[in-house]
């Protein structure tokens, strides 16, 4: 049977992984209007999803106005074993259906000439990585989710002529992660590879604080925009839970009951979140039309190490180093003015990942990804509506016989995503 402290490393080290994400964890939908334009959206920055994606961009809206919505995300992921791996050849995985819903809602205020407040909350960090049963690989991770939220209110002003403008706030983010996995060990009387446990894991809320800034500047035809999310860290703690799984042999379950670890708790466990910076330069070639082109950056090499610390067991502390790279992500989009009443959007983007191959694995199986996107939108008065259909496509990413689990093959994953928002100006 396996020791307590590698049954213990395992676990915690599966839940950092999780938690830590990447880019397939970040979250950039957080409005229809620019999830439309592909996120190409610093230099627009005209609804009240401003706050998220560059609050100098509240300014320019002077009426009170709320705007609320949601993102729907459905992954569909497949393993294929590597056929020269004794551990996964002819192993195959898929995830189970499941639909994630990010939601978002937003508020600006005018406050005098030149002033606007704005609220918002939003979803910008999270997934799930939910593999269908049977699966080869639940002795690593059978189902992860990890949620946040984030609270945010933001203070912009612009000059009297709107040229110029200026922006920032205070983000409030809270988060918590759940972790389920199988452990298992070698039947001694069938010499098979059994079930033998199940593990839960699920942290407590977490919470931190950061902030963000931005600059506009416009003229008739051309727009510039920057903005800045500072880095923060999530402080975790949890507790594991281990669950006994009858194998029907009276002798080996007896001998797992006597080495199955008593529930742990962990505490000091801190996952860095990058920086993210966005640049973005819009143009009008016509009055009816504006292109926008966006490069973001996040500061995913911050990520070097993970600590994990165990408050009944400290023999059992560890560090694991990550060592990730910094990523970016290149979009360009565009808004149409087809009617007085109705815009179309369209979007693309390249989107590369910061994960080293030896962590791709059933936690988070990480790749560069292509995407296109489409939109359009509706306002009537003082009603807004706005939807917008994202499709993701990742490169196939081979492990290359790198995983530290010995877990070695290639992941195909795709996503759709489905954003809609709806607002009233008052």
């Amino acid at each position: 049977m396996r020791s307590l402290r590698f049954i213990l490393v395992t676990i915690l080290t599966c839940l950092v992984s999780a938690a830590a994400f990447g880019a397939g964890f970040s979250i950039f939908e957080q409005g229809a209007k620019a999830s439309g334009m592909a996120g190409a959206f610093a230099a627009t920055a005209d609804d009240p999803s401003a706050i998220f994606y560059n609050p100098a961009g509240l300014a320019q809206q002077r009426s009170l106005t709320v705007l609320g919505g949601a993102t729907f995300i459905n992954f569909t992921n497949e393993f294929v074993g590597d056929p020269n791996s004794d551990f996964t050849s002819g192993v195959e995985g898929k995830y189970a259906r499941h639909t994630f819903v990010p939601p978002n809602v937003y508020a600006t205020i005018p406050i005098g000439g030149n002033l606007t407040l704005g609220l918002g909350a939003f979803s910008a960090w999270g997934l799930r990585t939910d593999w269908a049963t049977p699966w080869a690989g639940r002795f690593i991770s059978r189902d992860a989710d990890l949620k946040t939220m984030s609270f945010e209110p933001a203070l912009a002003w612009q000059s009297s002529d709107g040229k110029i403008a200026i922006g920032g706030g205070v983000e409030y983010r809270r988060g918590r992660v759940i972790l389920n996995a199988n452990r298992g060990t070698l039947n001694p009387f069938t010499g098979r590879f059994v079930d033998v446990s199940n593990t839960r894991l699920e942290s407590e809320y977490a919470n931190d604080y950061s902030y963000n800034a931005g600059i506009l500047w416009k003229t008739d035809r051309f727009r510039f925009g920057a903005s800045y999310r500072s880095d923060m860290d999530l402080e975790f703690k949890g507790k594991a839970d281990f669950q006994q799984i009858s194998t029907g042999n009276t002798q080996l379950d007896a001998l797992v009951a006597s080495q199955l670890p008593p529930d742990q708790t962990i505490s000091g466990t801190v996952l860095p979140f990058p920086s993210v910076t966005a640049v973005g330069v819009a143009f009008k070639p016509t009055d009816r039309w504006e292109v926008e082109f966006d490069v973001t950056h996040m500061t995913w090499s911050r990520f070097k190490a993970l600590t994990v610390n165990f408050d009944v067991t400290p023999s059992a502390n560890f560090t694991r180093p990550q060592n990730w790279d910094d990523s970016s992500c290149y979009r360009l989009g565009a808004n149409i003015k087809a009617t007085d009443e109705w815009d179309v959007r369209l979007g693309a983007l390249y989107d590369e990942n910061p994960q080293p191959t030896e962590a791709v694995g059933p936690l988070l199986p990480d790749s560069d990804r292509i995407g296109a996107t489409f939109g359009f939108g509706y306002h009537h008065g003082p009603f807004i509506a706005d939807v917008a259909a994202f499709i993701l496509h990742f490169k196939d990413r081979s492990t290359n016989g790198l995983n530290a689990d010995g877990f070695n093959g290639t992941y195909q994953t795709d996503a759709t995503l489905w954003s809609f928002n709806v607002g009233y100006r008052f």
